[in-house]
């Protein structure tokens, strides 16, 4: 199994994959999970490329989430069905409302069907959102990349 740090990075199969991320609650602070189809400009062409609790199947189901509770989310990819202009699939996590920062969640990992793991390092994160990780093609193959960046202020910035 590839062991991923922030920055690192890993091929994928091109095909179906499950994507399982665990993280530990924060009491009296939901935390939501999401996956963003983005095309060329490194931004979502619309509503329909935003994968969450209220839009769990996108793409004609080539992206779901399959699974949501306190603690764990279970996405499922399935990065051969996604059309040429679709360049990446970015996870993300996000405090709702601001209520704390991601330095209270003292565990937060990223598994990928197929053989990566990245564990997200927390200490002192004072911001609400996160870019856990993304998928992105390079030269027509599938790669998967750790990034645990944060932003404050929720995903908007």
């Amino acid at each position: 199994m590839a062991s991923l740090a922030p920055g690192g990075n890993a091929p994928v199969a091109s095909g179906p994959l499950r994507v399982d991320i665990n993280y530990s609650p924060i009491p009296g602070a939901d935390i939501d999970v999401s996956a963003f189809v983005l095309g060329t400009t490194a931004k979502v062409r619309g509503d329909g490329d935003m994968c969450f609790y209220g839009q769990p199947s996108v793409l004609g189901g080539a992206v779901t989430l399959a699974d949501s509770s306190a603690g764990r989310a279970v996405f499922n990819v399935d990065l051969s069905r996604l059309e040429p202009a679709v360049e990446k699939v970015a996870l993300t996590a996000t405090i709702y409302e601001n209520k704390a920062s991601f330095e209270r969640v003292s565990q937060l990992s990223v598994v990928v069907s197929g053989g990566v793991e990245a564990q997200i390092p927390t200490s002192g994160m004072k911001e609400t959102a996160l870019i856990l990780g993304e998928f992105y093609r390079r030269q027509g193959e599938w790669k998967f990349r750790c990034v645990g960046q944060g932003f404050n202020g929720g995903l908007e910035p």
